[in-house]
């Protein structure tokens, strides 16, 4: 094929600032009417997946990925449906390619593609969605690579359908790295909206790994046995806290945002962490104590640095995100928790939108 063909792709990472968990919570409401919409903030990152795409003669995807650490490793999957469907439920990073191209597949002629992922910014496995973005990118590719035709909210609903065909169960927030942008996601059983939000200030804020383990897998068992109808006390206080108490959370956040109230957003991060640690931990305690995260959203030596800290993703010891009070203290908290506690960290600053 000609190489006029080769399509340039990033997609980034996305970082939920306000309602993990609800995004599944709120698509529960197709079997219960009684839980309410399910809300998140999502920002894009500047890290991400660059890649290049061009169309292959044979019927086959190749892909080729390549870590954050620089390891490459390529695999080779022919573009046939009982094929796809099964390399997709086998799990593994490559069951997310197999999944995204076997939904494609089943719905557009297509031919073969080669999707590059030459170099890659974002780290695994870190709370950042890094799963969802190589499900973009390969429905990015097949989209402009064959002229689909798909927006954006069409490549994110491939995304979607290719993740969940493997054994990841997560919900639609993910994929809205697809946007890279500032948006609220208003989940309300299958039906998804999306709104950009208003930011006047930039944000600094600090993602911090946090070295030690978790597993999203038990977290999300652990808090779908309340769903879809609770059967207890606990289980009640979970669909409270995805539902009514999170919605008040995000919309005071929003408001706080589109205000510039720095400080105000700092205490709503503290306020979301305090309701999920009394109302989703007692769900799946063993994950979410979380004892390294709360050492380190409590860590005294950055507290003068700081408005406010909050867990990231599913929760539990993977990430922590911290709101900082400027550039200069961004670079502090860096140093302090690397030097001090070992641990990985990254700034992320999120632009203003006007």
């Amino acid at each position: 094929s000609d190489s006029m063909a080769v399509q340039e792709i990033f997609v980034p990472g996305r970082l939920c600032l306000f309602g993990e968990h609800s995004d599944w919570a709120g698509a529960f409401r197709a079997q219960n009417a009684e839980i309410s919409p399910g809300k998140t903030i999502v920002v894009g990152t500047e890290e991400g997946l660059y890649a290049q795409a061009q169309p292959l003669d044979d019927k086959v995807i190749i892909f080729s990925s390549t870590t954050d650490a620089g390891e490459k490793s390529t695999v080779q999957f022919p573009l046939d449906t009982d094929t796809l469907l099964h390399e997709a439920q086998k799990g593994g990073f490559f069951s997310y390619v197999a999944g995204v191209a076997y939904r494609i597949s089943v719905n557009h002629q297509v031919g073969g593609i080669r999707i590059d992922n030459y170099r890659t910014t974002l780290p695994l496995g870190k709370g950042l969605s890094s799963s969802a973005a190589v499900c973009v990118l390969v429905a990015r590719a097949f989209n402009r690579v064959y002229g689909l035709q798909l927006t954006v909210r069409g490549e994110m609903e491939y995304a979607y359908l290719g993740e969940v065909t493997t054994p990841s169960k997560c919900g639609r927030m993910d994929q809205a790295c697809a946007y890279g942008a500032l948006v609220a996601m208003s989940y309300d059983a299958d039906i998804l909206r999306i709104a950009p939000a208003s930011l006047a200030v930039p944000l600094h804020m600090v993602l911090v790994d946090l070295k030690a383990a978790k597993d999203t897998t038990a977290i999300l068992q652990g808090l779908q046995r309340a769903y879809p109808t609770a059967s207890d006390d606990k289980s009640q206080a979970l669909q409270q806290l995805l539902g009514d108490i999170n919605l008040g959370v995000c919309e005071r956040a929003l408001a706080a945002m589109a205000a510039g109230d720095l400080p105000g957003l700092g205490a709503l991060m503290r306020e979301a962490q305090s309701e999920f640690d009394a109302r989703a931990g007692p769900m799946c305690p063993e994950q979410l104590t979380a004892p390294v995260l709360h050492k380190v959203l409590t860590y005294a030596p950055i507290q003068g640095l700081i408005h406010g800290a909050k867990g990231v993703g599913s929760q539990g010891d993977g990430t922590a995100q911290i709101l900082c009070k400027d550039a200069g203290a961004q670079a502090a908290v860096c140093r302090i928790l690397s030097e001090e506690l070992g641990m990985g960290v990254m700034p992320l600053t999120v632009p203003a939108t006007h």
